[in-house]
């Protein structure tokens, strides 16, 4: 239910030069381990927003928002950043 690799060893992407397009609908994946315990957390979102006309809104929320999201609340609980990949391929969101 996870990705293969963890977020602890996955090198970040950069949000602003990455080009990777997701299809609406994409399953985001993180997971994670405590570095000093057996602790791990495994996380997973699909976010889709209808756009009747086809153009974005101010009421538009976007994967990377909420990647960003989750991953501050998760290290707000003393976990490490959490990189939610995307597949297919598997490709760092955030």
């Amino acid at each position: 239910m996870f990705a293969s690799a963890s977020a602890a060893d996955a090198t970040e992407a950069d949000p602003a030069t990455s080009t990777a397009q997701f299809m609406e609908g994409t399953e985001f994946r993180a997971d994670v381990r405590m570095s000093e315990s057996d602790l791990m957390m495994d996380m997973s979102f699909k976010l889709r927003v209808d756009k009747p006309n086809g153009y974005p809104s101010a009421q538009d929320i976007t994967p990377l928002e909420v990647a960003e999201a989750l991953s501050a609340l998760a290290q707000s609980k003393g976990w490490p950043p959490l990189t939610f990949y995307g597949t297919p391929p598997p490709v760092a969101l955030n």
